[in-house]
C-alpha cells in the first residue's frame, strides 16, 4: 500500500534497497567521513596522512594524548599505553620498530602478524598517529614528485611518483619508557616490590606452565584453586593472568597464554627473590 504524499514529491518519495542491491554496513567511504569525527579514539580513522593534514585547522581536533596535555611526550605515551592496554605491546612494538626509521609498508605488515591473534578495528597507521600525536613518532614524508628534463628540447617536468612510503622514525623519550616496559620495571613494581609478592608460589606455578606449551584460563583456574592463600581472600586465576598481562610477562597465543620472552626473565627474578 502507497504511503500519502505529505508534502512536495521530492519530500514524499522513499527510496528502497532491492534485495540484490549490495549493502555493507560495515564499510567506510574515505570520501564521505566527516573530519569533526577524527580522533583518537575513532576505528574508522581512515583518511591517509597527506589528506589529513591539508586539511583546514578549524576540522582539527585537539589529542587527547599529547605532550601539551599531558606535559611531556613520557607521560603523553604512558597515558596513552595505560588507556589502551591490549594494544600496548603493539604500541611499543611500533616505536621499537621506528628506531632509526621505518616505512609506512613495512609497519603495516609487521602489525598485522602481531594482531594475527589478537585483531583490532584500528588500522596500523591509525596507531601511527596516535603515538604521532603523543610525541612518540615522526613522520617524514618523501617527495611525491621528481623532476624530469628532455634535455633535446629544453624542457623540465615534475613526474608524480607511482607509490609515496612515508617514513616514521621514534623520538628519544618513547624509546626510553619503551626500554622502561622491556626491562620489567612494572612486574617488579606490581608483584617483587608489593603485596603481590605472597603469592610468589602461585605466580611461580602459573608462569612454568604458561612457559611449557601454554594454559587456557580454565587449566590456570584449576591450578589456583589447589593453593590455600588463594582461598581467603578469593583469589581467582583470571586475577593472575590479568597481572601477568598487564606487565607484558604473558601474551594470548591463538589457544593458549603463553610466556612471552620478558616473563621468562621475570620469572628467573621470581625465583631468585624468593630463594634469597
Amino acid at each position: 500500500m502507497a504511503l500519502p504524499a505529505t508534502g512536495s514529491p521530492k519530500e514524499s518519495t522513499l527510496e528502497v534497497l532491492a534485495f540484490d542491491d549490495e549493502f555493507d554496513p560495515l564499510a567506510v567511504d574515505d570520501l564521505d567521513i566527516d573530519q569533526e569525527w577524527m580522533d583518537d579514539d575513532n576505528p574508522y580513522d581512515t583518511i591517509d596522512f597527506p589528506t589529513l593534514r591539508n586539511m583546514p585547522e578549524t576540522v582539527h581536533h585537539e589529542p587527547v594524548y599529547s605532550p601539551e596535555r599531558q606535559g611531556s611526550a613520557t607521560e603523553a605515551l604512558r597515558a596513552l599505553i595505560t588507556r589502551n592496554p591490549n594494544r600496548r605491546p603493539v604500541l611499543l612494538n611500533i616505536v621499537g620498530l621506528c628506531e632509526g626509521g621505518c616505512a609506512s609498508s613495512v609497519i603495516s605488515e609487521k602489525v598485522d602478524e602481531w594482531q594475527r591473534d589478537n585483531r583490532s578495528v584500528y588500522a596500523p597507521m591509525t596507531f601511527c598517529r596516535m603515538l604521532e600525536r603523543a610525541g612518540a613518532l615522526t613522520l617524514e614524508m618523501p617527495a611525491t614528485t621528481e623532476e624530469q628534463e628532455v634535455a633535446e628540447e629544453g624542457i623540465t617536468y615534475l613526474e608524480i611518483k607511482e607509490t609515496v612510503d612515508p617514513i616514521w622514525h621514534a623520538t628519544e623519550e618513547a624509546l626510553a619508557l619503551r626500554e622502561e616496559y622491556l626491562a620489567g620495571t612494572q612486574f617488579r613494581r606490581v608483584v617483587l616490590e608489593a603485596e603481590e609478592f605472597r603469592y610468589a608460589e602461585v605466580y611461580e606455578a602459573i608462569m612454568s606452565a604458561l612457559a611449557d606449551g601454554g594454559r587456557s584460563v580454565k587449566d590456570v583456574e584449576e591450578m589456583v584453586k589447589e593453593f590455600p592463600i588463594c582461598q581467603s581472600p578469593r583469589r581467582f586465576g583470571q586475577h593472575f593472568i590479568d597481572v601477568l598481562e598487564d606487565t607484558d610477562c604473558a601474551a594470548w597465543g591463538g589457544t593458549a597464554w603463553n610466556l612471552t620472552d620478558l616473563g621468562a626473565k621475570m620469572l628467573a627474578e621470581l625465583l631468585a627473590q624468593k630463594e634469597a
